[in-house]
């Protein structure tokens, strides 16, 4: 029986690989030539695979991407699976052009993979009209204002990590489980209105292996993505609906996480009929302007944010957390000068503190987030034949010095943020380099565009799909990392494995092991 299986499971794969073959050949011969083959670009290590094993399961992400880019510039060609050629964009102005326009979405697989994973109600599922009114209903819950109201939330998180590590005997620990709580705990509480014990271990252990899941990128997984960027989105729905383990646990995943907003949600509006005081987080002020403005969310709709919620707000900035804390254990320097500036504004502030006022904290917190993005990458799809303009001009392999590239419908696009982030013509020389006064010094970046909500950086993205909660993010930030910096030390342990940028999907601090985590010395400020 299992040897059945087995074979049935390779003939499948075979199959697949076989027409995905002749599908590309067909796109070939029907489609001419693609304009992007003048482009240079680095070497195919292999038919099947192109550059993608290079560029996504190095040992550290980048390991091959960043030297590509110094070698090829901002646009360069890159092989993707089974001989496709793919369009690798660091540069500025391509990148504002394609993430604010509609003539580039996401994959059909990525788009069915996000209703198998959230409610079709969810603001990361909903397209056009319905996505622009969604946005425009929870905008105003994130305006700078309203998330300064949730700095008592996220000073009690920390505070509380505070009092965790004092109560440890341990000197060396992860920091990083530690931070995921403390996370956890500000994003229940500040947008849903409830504790995580509220939420119930079904659900945490649900959302746990949903990020265990989009963690893990291996070899049959690139190919399964080269097969389903060119499948149109009916054959992914049909597939989603398979029996296997991962999909029944995405499945359910989403369910769980529809009935949990479901009955927060539903208590909110009984303690509304009731009389009772109604909490000050973001659902239950969405659920007050419910019967104000069209451009509100139902109950059912605001229900259907609740996975997206608490995976945005919650890994993301805690694998932030964890790389701003082991690069202060290797630059012990710049980490006694924040100490000091955080000591001195806390002292002359009290509980009034204005952490934007704080240069070092903030150029330390855009330093991060421009060394480690959220995501390293991202996959767009044209959906029709256009011309993306450049800031810079570049020189194809046959000469020609061209300042727009021509793609057609269906051409694949990497938009490289990690890349944009460390492109030397913007951010200098030392663009690989972790050094926080440059922001202080004022020659951070020397592009002529502005993109990104923040410090002109792709980590919350651009356009229309931009992070609502990156305000929320980065007061999030400040506070934690005033409280920790301020009443402890952080040194890289001896002879311990030392996390790398693991980046095949989220960015996240990855050890030899394979494990997540970021051990370091951790001793208390007398």
């Amino acid at each position: 029986m299992g040897n059945s299986l087995s074979l049935n499971h390779v003939l499948l794969r075979g199959a697949g690989a076989t027409a995905l073959v002749l599908l590309f050949a067909l796109r070939k011969w029907t489609r001419g030539r693609n304009p992007i083959q003048a482009i240079a670009g680095p070497p195919s290590s292999s038919w099947i695979y192109g550059n993608m094993l290079q560029l996504m399961l190095t040992k550290q992400y980048g390991d091959y991407e960043f030297d590509w880019q110094r070698s090829y510039g901002p646009v360069y060609r890159l092989k993707g699976c089974f001989g496709e050629d793919r369009l690798m964009v660091s540069d500025p102005v391509a990148l504002q052009f394609i993430l604010n326009s509609a003539k580039f979405e996401h994959s059909p697989m990525f788009a069915s993979m996000m209703r198998l994973s959230h409610d079709r109600k969810s603001l990361i599922v909903t397209q056009g009209e319905n996505h622009r009114r969604l946005r425009a209903a929870l905008n105003p819950k994130f305006s700078a204002a309203c998330v300064r109201q949730y700095q008592p939330v996220m000073q009690r998180a920390a505070q509380e990590i505070t009092k965790e590590l004092e109560e440890s005997p341990a000197l060396a620990m992860d920091i990083l489980p530690l931070l995921s709580n403390a996370t956890l705990g500000v994003v229940s509480e500040a947008l849903l209105g409830c504790s995580t014990r509220d939420l119930g271990d079904e659900f945490m252990r649900i959302m746990a292996r949903a990020v265990e899941l989009g963690f893990g990128v291996n070899e049959a997984a690139i190919l399964g993505n080269a097969i389903g960027t060119h499948l149109p989105e009916w054959a992914w729905d049909i597939a989603a609906l398979l029996p296997t383990g991962i999909l029944n646990e995405l499945r359910q995943g989403k369910y769980t996480s529809i009935e949990i907003g479901r009955q927060i949600v539903e208590r909110k509006i009984m303690a509304r009929r009731e009389g009772l005081e109604v909490d000050a987080d973001v659902y239950s002020r969405l659920l007050d302007g419910s019967d104000h403005s069209n451009k509100n969310l139902t109950p059912e709709e605001l229900a259907a944010q609740t996975s997206l919620v608490i995976i945005a707000g919650h890994e993301t900035t805690t694998n932030t957390l964890a790389f701003g804390l082991l690069e202060l254990a290797r630059n012990p320097i710049f980490q006694d000068n924040l100490r000091t500036e955080i000591h001195s504004t806390l002292t002359e502030a009290g509980s009034d503190v204005v952490y934007n006022n704080m240069p070092l904290l903030n150029a330390f917190i855009k330093e991060i987030l421009r060394l480690y993005p959220i995501l390293a990458n991202e996959e767009r799809i044209a959906v029709e034949d256009t011309v993306v303009p450049l800031a810079e001009s570049i020189v194809t392999t046959t000469g020609t010095r061209i300042s727009q590239v021509p793609v057609q419908k269906g051409q694949v696009i990497s938009v490289a943020i990690a890349s944009y982030q460390r492109l030397e013509s913007l951010w200098g020389a030392d663009a690989g380099e972790f050094r926080p006064l440059r922001w202080v010094e004022g020659v951070n970046y020397r592009g002529e565009y502005g993109i990104g909500p923040y410090a002109n950086l792709l980590t919350f993205f651009a356009g229309p799909r931009t992070c609502l909660g990156w305000r929320f993010a980065i007061l999030e930030m400040q506070v934690l990392i005033c409280e920790l910096v301020g009443k402890f030390t952080f040194e890289l342990p001896e002879e311990k494995d030392i996390p790398r940028m693991y980046g095949a999907t989220v960015v996240a601090p990855v050890l030899c092991s394979g494990e997540r985590g970021v051990p370091l010395c951790i001793k208390r400020i007398v």
